[in-house]
């Protein structure tokens, strides 16, 4: 008789994020163009045998404009030890930080009403052999508004 067992694997997964103006106060979801600002996240996978899953993590964090404006992935400002971030980790718990230069939303683009857009944060995973895999997770932010003080 042959046998071949295998542990049972139940994952489970949370995940949140936090916008941070630098410089500035309360409210955090209204920024003034040309302000920089950063976008911390969090997740975290554990559950029955969660380390047996091994790959690396991608994080994505995209504005969408609501009403006329720019579509704006924020990749590029991740910090770089965000990308590829290896699992298991000891503890099951992950983190990435954007710093987003003002730059990216100046003036030249925020009408005198001011710039609503949405946040929004994708996770996924890909394996030890590069194929992206079925778990992954999202965080749907806030509604940010830029604005600009026009005379």
């Amino acid at each position: 008789m042959n046998a071949f067992e295998t542990p049972r694997v139940d994952l489970v997964g949370k995940i949140t994020a936090a916008v941070h103006e630098h410089g500035g106060v309360a409210p955090t979801t209204i920024i003034k163009a040309g302000t920089p600002w950063s976008v911390h996240i969090k997740w975290e996978m554990k559950g029955t045998n969660w380390h047996m899953v091994a790959g690396n993590w991608h994080v994505h964090v995209n504005l969408e404009s609501i009403g006329p404006g720019p579509e704006l992935s924020l990749y590029d400002y991740a910090d770089p030890n965000c990308q590829n971030q290896p699992l298991p980790s000891p503890t099951g718990e992950y983190s990435c930080h954007f710093d987003v230069p003002g730059s990216v939303l100046s003036t030249s683009v925020v009408p005198h009403q001011g710039l609503a857009m949405k946040l929004v944060v994708l996770l996924t995973y890909v394996d030890p052999l590069g194929h992206r895999g079925p778990i992954a997770g999202y965080w749907e932010g806030p509604i940010l508004q830029f604005y600009e003080d026009h005379p």
